[in-house]
């Protein structure tokens, strides 16, 4: 009788556990969750994270925040983000910073891998190599020319380490070229200098520059995609001059280690759901990215296959910090 007891006793215990989980995801949120962008406003990690909050605000019932933690190429605002509760209110979007970070920086507070879960890749795409339109490149023929000469072209980024630093150093090392690195605190500095002359060339996110290249402000001379992009289907991809080369820009949600696979798995498919929408669609295709919306495990992968590519670069090209 007692083993009967024991038993019936162990059954009972278990099934509690499945509809707790499923109530967790159920009950999700219950008050307002906060996406950290790990940069100053005005990127493209801000204009995704802003987008998905004026969406899923309505679709959960709750306000959802965006803080801007910027400093140290974004290991500032990720440093938080990891230390924040494993419950799903805190997220952070993630770029190819928090790929790259860990080679940059000694002693980095966190691990890209170990300190964060995967949720949802939210968009991607190429980086854009953008020129001033009245400048004097006129053509991707113009930059390759120029950019063997030492001192002839300066390159601007967003920071040291970020991926526009990295894209150009990358190019540095397999086209040969001498391109000088300006870097900014952030990429709405840099783009300001871009656009009066006083740096020739910028690898910027195609979100990001989108409006300028509409206003005809900059010229777009290539794509660091190994093919032509969709959403400028009349550039040529650097890889076609220059093969191999490429540089994905995308941005992620992923959140603090140890948050409940329920509650991934419903932002996930919040996300994706948001995503599919005609009009997140015509958006994103404006901003030229393309949306994500996969499973948790994709962007898994993604985040792993990057970071020992760019550790590579920073090495070769004796990367270091402010």
């Amino acid at each position: 009788m007692r083993k009967t007891t024991y038993l019936l006793a162990s059954l009972l215990s278990a099934c509690a556990l499945i509809p707790a989980s499923a109530a967790q995801a159920q009950a999700y949120p219950d008050k307002s969750v906060t996406i950290v962008v790990p940069y100053a406003p005005g990127g493209g990690a801000d204009i995704l994270a802003r987008l998905l909050s004026q969406k899923l605000g309505p679709v959960w019932h709750q306000p959802v925040v965006v803080e801007n933690r910027a400093g140290a190429g974004g290991s500032v605002g990720s440093a938080h983000a990891a230390r924040a509760a494993a419950d799903g209110y805190t997220l952070l979007m993630a770029s190819p910073s928090h790929t790259i970070n860990g080679a940059l920086y000694k002693n980095l507070p966190f691990d890209a891998v170990k300190d964060f879960e995967p949720v949802v890749l939210v968009a991607s795409g190429p980086l854009a190599l953008v020129v001033p339109a009245q400048g004097s490149i006129r053509t991707l023929d113009d930059f390759v020319q120029q950019v063997k000469q030492p001192g002839a072209i300066n390159f601007a980024s967003a920071g040291v380490g970020s991926s526009p630093h990295l894209a150009g150093e990358l190019f540095n090392q397999m086209a040969h070229a001498k391109m000088t690195h300006v870097p900014y605190k952030g990429t709405a500095p840099a783009l300001t200098d871009l656009l009066a002359g006083r740096v020739q060339v910028m690898f910027a996110p195609v979100p990001t520059v989108m409006p300028h290249l509409k206003s005809g402000a900059l010229k777009v001379l290539a794509v660091t995609s190994l093919q032509p992009f969709a959403a400028l289907p009349d550039v040529p991809a650097l890889a076609q001059r220059f093969p191999g080369y490429e540089v994905l820009q995308w941005w992620g949600l992923v959140a603090p280690a140890g948050t409940p696979p329920a509650v991934i798995g419903k932002v996930n498919a919040d996300v994706a759901a948001t995503l599919r929408s005609p009009d997140v669609q015509e958006r994103l295709a404006a901003l030229g990215a393309v949306a994500g919306g996969q499973p948790a495990s994709q962007l898994g992968e993604l985040i792993t296959g990057e970071i020992p590519k760019w550790a590579e670069v920073v090495k070769t090209a004796n990367v270091q910090p402010e």
